[in-house]
């Protein structure tokens, strides 16, 4: 069985996160929202038509990347500070503290962005890339779209 396809067009963007609303006639799949709060990992512009797709995820696997995401970037941050302490002279417990914390707070405020999406719900809207349209209709429609941009740039390069 196919699943539902989610049209709709970028609204707003924050970073990876987008706003989408939901294009109800070209879209398959019913008793959608007006808007969705999506993962914009393709970074499309706003105002582009896009592609919606659903992403389920595990439980066991949501946890481990809550939890194991702040994890590793105390230990990235961590390994840095001493690096970085190293090589400039500094003291490296401080040099380390410092940096180990800084990087615990970023990979925490990544895990509890997707804290909010993935564990909460069990599932994630994403972004899978521009929509451009399927149909004989919409290659029609581009199709004039063109022609007439063409006819309008010969009259204009004519004057």
């Amino acid at each position: 069985m196919a699943e539902a396809e989610i049209i709709g067009y970028v609204m707003e963007r924050t970073g990876q996160r987008a706003r989408v609303k939901i294009d109800k006639s070209k879209s398959t799949k019913q008793n959608l929202p007006k808007f969705l709060d999506c993962w914009n990992a393709c970074e499309e512009k706003t105002g582009t038509q896009v592609r919606v797709e659903v992403q389920t995820l595990s439980t066991k696997k949501a946890k481990m990347t809550i939890y194991g995401v702040p994890v590793l970037a105390l230990a990235a941050g961590l390994a840095f500070g001493n690096g970085f302490a190293g090589s400039l002279g500094w003291d490296k417990t401080w040099t380390i503290i410092g940096s180990g914390v800084l990087w615990l707070l970023i990979g925490w405020k990544y895990s509890s962005d997707f804290r909010r999406d993935a564990a909460r719900k069990g599932e994630q809207y994403v972004i899978t890339g521009a929509y451009y349209g399927d149909t004989a209709a919409d290659t029609a429609i581009k199709t004039d779209i063109t022609e007439d941009e063409k006819k309008e740039g010969k009259r204009q390069g004519d004057e």
